[in-house]
């Protein structure tokens, strides 16, 4: 059974911003790294869709809701470093 959210570049940015937070919350400190990984493979993703061999479309905008779903997974793990580091050391 497949669920799905009906809306394929939303899905790709769930995606991405679910992979760019887990990652960016669990490799700290290698930011430009993860961005690398992640708009890599989003792109190699595509390539693959567009091969013949698998029968699915290539679609560069695709590519660009993984990225802007990156953008708003660091913007989160971001967010929450710096309240579960207020926390720890007990700032308000």
């Amino acid at each position: 059974m497949a669920v799905t959210l009906h809306d394929d570049k939303l899905e790709h940015a769930i995606a991405f911003a679910a992979l760019a937070a887990l990652g960016s919350l669990g490799w700290p400190g290698h930011k430009a790294r993860l961005v690398v990984l992640l708009a890599s493979t989003g792109a190699a993703i595509e390539v693959l869709q567009g091969a013949q061999l698998i029968g699915r479309d290539l679609d560069g905008f695709d590519w660009v809701a993984d990225c802007a779903g990156m953008a708003l997974g660091l913007t989160i793990a971001g967010w929450t470093k710096r309240r579960v580091g207020r926390r720890v050391v007990g700032l308000p």
